[in-house]
């Protein structure tokens, strides 16, 4: 099964183990993963709408790296945001360590927040890259009771 989910997300198409179910398919051929726990827990992050708007957008767009290439001026017109706003929101964004400014015209997706499909690739970045999120840790911060 999971060799089948992999060669359907590469190359597009569906796939299904039980007629009577409906096929799980990648429409796109690039699939994500995100961590269902980070998932659930975005709105506790209390992102601002251009933050939010951004982190969707890293996290469709990146490459094998974990990376979007760009300028924040190219984002804003992607975003319909200024670019005062895509800067803030990628402050935002670093501060959760969610993303980050990884050189000039690069914004680094953290890998433990979404990935592409494939998990050697995955485990390979998260390998190259173990020494720096060391200090990426993403915490969920504590949502505020409601009475």
């Amino acid at each position: 099964m999971v060799e089948a989910l992999d060669r359907v997300s590469q190359s597009g198409g569906m796939v299904s183990f039980d007629g009577r179910k409906r096929s799980y398919g990648f429409p796109s051929k690039q699939h994500i993963n995100m961590d269902r726990d980070l998932w659930m827990a975005l709105p506790q992050f209390r992102l601002s709408p251009a933050a939010g708007a951004l982190f969707t957008h890293l996290v469709g767009t990146h490459d094998v790296a974990g990376q979007v290439h760009g300028t924040q001026k190219d984002l804003a017109v992607t975003l319909e945001v200024s670019q005062g706003a895509v800067s803030k929101a990628l402050k935002q964004l670093d501060g959760h360590n969610l993303a980050w400014p990884a050189r000039k015209k690069v914004i680094q997706l953290n890998p433990l927040a979404s990935y592409r499909f494939r998990s050697d690739k995955h485990h390979a970045l998260l390998r190259s890259m173990s020494g720096e999120l060391e200090n990426r840790t993403i915490t969920i911060p504590k949502g505020r009771r409601q009475s």
